[in-house]
């Protein structure tokens, strides 16, 4: 089978679960002798990408320039798809090319569409473009209620949980006997931002912890715009020396720092179906997550494989959390079904979901008279659309292109 995943954000820190699960399934896909090519587009950080060409996944990043208009974009990459002609086109993450792409596609070719998190910038284009889209997949059951409430019919949209890699019974049992149980180790995996993961709660978290004699040690794995004014707010609560900054982590070096913890903590107030959650499980961690409507409560039985807390309630987290640095019977139980739980979403059951979800859209073959219908002229989407000339849009990007170059500021 060949597929074509689009990614736009790719190459834009910092990694979330979404830009995880492509070069997942990518690597998957091509080690099980299937066509697989990746679009995306130039970035600041193209870590992810050398990692799916050394791993031997097509990967275009070259289809247009900075002063191509979306809709432009939109035309470039679906000459592209044409060419190739490939089984299934996969929007992945994509703000506007992806999308702008589906009008231009062949019928031959089965269209796919991934919503990775619980938020407008998935669900908008998906109520757009769905006309044109075979089968619109969701992460969790809450998006898949909200893909069907936004126009989708209910036989053209799936529910496909993300996969991960668990280590073994016996990798399990080895790491609790290697754990001296003295220092509780709390670990947070993603994007140190506020918006969405609450980052900054944890202060207040740690306040509440360390006031309750507990001895611990919070290790956070990731990047993102909030890391220095979170720093800054430690240190003025003299909570540093409980609090390590890990950064940034390759894939290896994640699991190996999650060999070493004992709980998982994640403040936020929405999400998908968090990987590192998953990750953090398959590595018998006790979660305890916020109760959200999206993810979380898919995969967490309060009380037998993790806890669910209210969003913002840190009086009831630092209570989880003191009972599980007490009572070490407990946290063992909470871990070993954690991990249990995690042997439902493995790599293995997730890429073999995609690849029937793939062959039912391929199927779909003479019953996609609603994409031909909804041909023609489409007009783009509403954050695409703009009431200025495109004349006047292109001096714009070219203007923005020349300000990104530093044009402006160079020295003549």
């Amino acid at each position: 089978m060949h597929i074509v995943f689009v990614d736009t954000t790719l190459t834009t820190p910092p990694t979330g679960g979404a830009h995880t699960f492509l070069v997942d399934i990518a690597q998957c896909l091509d080690a099980g002798g299937h066509r697989v090519a990746v679009v995306t587009q130039p970035g600041p950080d193209e870590s992810l990408v050398k990692a799916l060409r050394i791993a031997g996944v097509e990967v275009c990043m070259d289809l247009w320039a900075n002063t191509h208009l979306p809709e432009q974009r939109g035309e470039r990459l679906a000459h592209w798809v044409n060419d190739r002609n490939p089984d299934v086109y996969v929007v992945s993450a994509s703000a506007d090319v992806g999308w702008l792409a589906l009008p231009h596609l062949s019928i031959d070719i089965a269209t796919i569409s991934i919503a990775h998190n619980d938020d407008p910038s998935f669900y908008e284009p998906l109520v757009h473009y769905h006309p044109f889209v075979d089968t619109a997949v969701a992460v969790s059951s809450e998006i898949l209620r909200k893909i069907v409430g936004a126009n989708v019919a209910k036989e053209r949209a799936k529910q496909i949980p993300y996969g991960i890699a668990p280590i073994s019974k016996a990798e399990l049992e080895e790491r609790f006997s290697s754990h001296d149980g003295t220092t509780l180790q709390i670990a947070y995996v993603g994007r140190i931002v506020q918006g969405q993961k609450r980052i900054m709660e944890l202060v207040p978290l740690m306040r509440k912890l360390k006031a309750r004699q507990i001895r611990f040690q919070l290790n956070l794995v990731g990047d993102g715009s909030h890391r220095v004014q979170l720093s800054e707010a430690f240190a003025a609560d003299g909570l540093s020396e409980f609090v390590h900054f890990w950064g940034w982590q390759s894939s290896a070096g994640v699991k190996e720092l999650l060999h070493r913890m004992d709980v998982f903590v994640l403040l936020s107030e929405y999400e998908g179906l968090p990987v590192a959650l998953l990750e953090a499980m398959a590595h018998g961690l006790a979660p305890v997550v916020s109760r959200i409507a999206s993810g979380n409560i898919d995969v967490i039985n309060h009380s037998e494989n993790g806890y669910l807390v209210n969003v913002g309630d840190i009086e009831e987290f630092a209570a989880r959390i003191e009972l599980l640095a007490k009572d070490r019977s407990l946290l063992r139980k909470i871990q070993r079904a954690a991990w249990l739980t995690s042997q439902d979403y493995t790599l293995q059951i997730m890429v073999e979901r995609y690849l029937k979800c793939f062959a039912n859209a391929l199927e779909l073959g003479l019953s996609r008279e609603f994409r031909r219908e909804a041909g023609g002229d489409y007009p783009v989407m509403r954050s695409c659309h703009s009431r200025y000339p495109a004349w006047l849009r292109k001096i714009k990007y070219h203007i923005a292109d020349l300000a990104s170059d530093g044009a402006f500021t160079k020295p003549r």
